[in-house]
């Protein structure tokens, strides 16, 4: 969400407050029949949209959170791939076996530009540390892996792949403890937990957001409709020219989320 888009709800409710106080100066002539308007109720709503506009906030927080610690767990996933594949290369492993290998490396790495096959080119040092041959070095083909299977749940997938893959070969038992199934297997189980921690944390994000859009935003329930038959209450109680009526009119609320979408 935008800086924008935040905003605006933190100001609807700090005007709110302002409205609110406003009426307060009306003393018992402000007395509307509709309960959703009254004083009382009005301060009813201040403090609930308040509270749901606080608990968006501290729930962003906790997703923020979350995505950071899973980006920082997930960076270097990259690198460890390609070093897999050397390990892996340095075996007996056969070499369709390897060129398996190549895909689910290529895909953890979400190479999107076409790579000409060609067994012996050398990938560019800066770029990984290891060359990636083509699957199938013998044919004249291009692959093109798709950006689009970058999501962390799919980076998953392919490492899961990846470390049966590695499970398979008898010959690959590296002496170097961070290339090694076990570790791997763990590696995994603590990525998962972090991205399931962020997943959670996106649905509990989405789930205050739609409880604060319902009592901002709703129709004939949320504050920006109750707001508008209050300053009605207040013109047809004061006059359209009533300063009364005109301090509550230049009290202004902004419809950030649109009636529609607030259900």
């Amino acid at each position: 969400m935008s800086s924008i888009y935040e905003t605006g709800h933190a100001k609807n409710v700090a005007n709110l407050l302002k409205f609110n106080q406003l009426i307060a100066t009306f003393g018992t002539s402000y007395n509307p029949s509709n309960a959703t308007i009254t004083a009382a109720g009005l301060n009813t709503l201040y403090t609930t949209a308040n509270t749901s506009l606080n608990n968006v906030n501290s729930v962003y927080n906790t997703w923020k959170n979350a995505t950071n610690n899973r980006e920082i767990a997930f960076l270097p996933l990259d690198k460890l791939s390609t070093q897999l594949l050397g390990a892996l290369q340095a075996t007996s492993a056969p070499q369709q076996t390897i060129n398996d290998m190549v895909y689910l490396v290529r895909k953890i790495r979400g190479f999107s530009k076409k790579i000409k096959a060609d067994a012996s080119k050398v990938a560019n040092p800066n770029e990984n540390p290891i060359a990636l041959p083509d699957p199938d070095p013998s044919a004249n083909i291009s692959v093109s892996i798709s950006n689009s299977q970058q999501s962390y749940d799919q980076k998953l997938q392919h490492f899961a792949k990846l470390i049966l893959l590695l499970q398979s070969v008898s010959s690959y038992n590296p002496n170097e403890v961070s290339l090694q199934v076990a570790s791997l297997q763990t590696l995994l189980t603590n990525l998962t937990t972090l991205n399931n921690a962020a997943n959670t944390a996106y649905a509990n994000l989405k789930a205050a957001r739609i409880s604060r859009n319902l009592v901002f935003y709703a129709s004939i329930t949320g504050m920006l409709d109750r707001i508008r038959n209050s300053k009605a209450y207040i013109k047809s109680l004061y006059g359209a020219s009533s300063q009364q009526f005109v301090a509550a009119n230049n009290i202004h609320f902004v419809r950030v989320v649109s009636k529609k979408k607030a259900k």
